[in-house]
């Protein structure tokens, strides 16, 4: 059986380590490491636990597509401060000194790569494990597809899915679409809060079905049922938008094979100097990082 791909969501822990940990985890230079100390124990949790032989690791180019459907996309967000952006550069060093390949593509979010990397690697019969605190990740649960709070120790299929937000995960973009999502900034339909979307949904499959069928409309037990259901209808071109604003692209134009996303093992020639100059040496010594069996 084809092993296991572990994804790490990289931009998810590279924010969180860098909010969480203390402003004073500096190198002898000087440089703030914390957001890069929190990623690299991510990423040495799931070495030593899980031992891969196929783990990436998604970053993000520059501008998403996204932001040319819809130029409110994300305007509500500052930029990253400049201790936070020198990091990313440096993760993406240590990912690769460890022996994690990093993937991105200009235009696309990490979101899309880890949507690309995980449905082709699926396809090709692999089980797929997404490591992230992200909720907007659930959408791409599926059969062979979970996802993995490791910071919570918490494991996502389909039924915790539906657990945790009442609905499917494929109706994920849906529910958004509807309620909106003020962390990306997509707007969703005045009036339409989380229960009356969760119920909308459960009885059609999607806006779409809502839209194209009048005759479910009895079902719906709602207060102001006839108000929302017209606001839904009226605005059906704002809704189909958040909808692709809140849906993982899983295409992205990716070269995705076995071996770009193999677990290389670390090479301590390169690892152990940048340890040292980000002084975070003692984090990584006692970790086997060798070359895995390959089986």
């Amino acid at each position: 059986m084809p092993r296991p791909i572990y994804i790490i969501d990289s931009m998810n822990y590279i924010f969180r380590a860098y909010h969480a940990l203390p402003h004073d985890i500096r190198g002898p230079s000087g440089q703030l490491t914390n957001a890069v100390l929190g990623y690299l124990r991510t990423l040495l949790r799931i070495i030593k636990q899980h031992k891969p032989q196929y783990m990436v690791s998604a970053f993000e180019g520059d501008v998403s597509f996204r932001s040319n459907l819809f130029p409110g996309y994300k305007a509500n967000r500052t930029d990253p401060p400049d201790e936070l952006e020198r990091q990313f550069v440096l993760c993406r060093r240590i990912s690769e000194a460890a022996g994690v390949p990093c993937l991105e593509v200009d235009g696309y979010e990490a979101d899309d790569i880890i949507g690309t990397i995980a449905l082709h690697m699926s396809e090709l019969g692999h089980p797929v494990v997404i490591v992230t605190g992200d909720k907007d990740m659930s959408q791409l649960v599926r059969n062979g597809i979970l996802v993995y709070d490791i910071g919570r120790e918490v494991w996502f299929d389909e039924a915790a899915v539906i657990g945790k937000f009442g609905v499917k995960p494929s109706q994920i973009p849906d529910l958004l679409s509807l309620i909106g999502d003020s962390v990306d900034n997509i707007p969703g339909v005045l009036g339409v809060g989380d229960k009356t979307a969760r119920q909308i949904l459960s009885v059609c499959s999607s806006v779409e079905e809502l839209v194209e069928s009048p005759a479910f409309d009895h079902q719906f037990t709602f207060r102001g049922r006839s108000d929302i259901l017209r606001r839904i209808r009226e605005n059906i071109d704002a809704v189909r938008l958040s909808r692709k604003l809140a849906t993982i692209c899983c295409d992205a134009p990716l070269d995705v094979s076995p071996d770009t996303v193999r677990y290389r093992g670390g090479d301590h020639r390169v690892l152990d100097p940048l340890c040292d100059e980000l002084g975070i040496r003692r984090v990584v010594e006692d970790i086997p990082l060798t070359q895995p069996t390959l089986f």
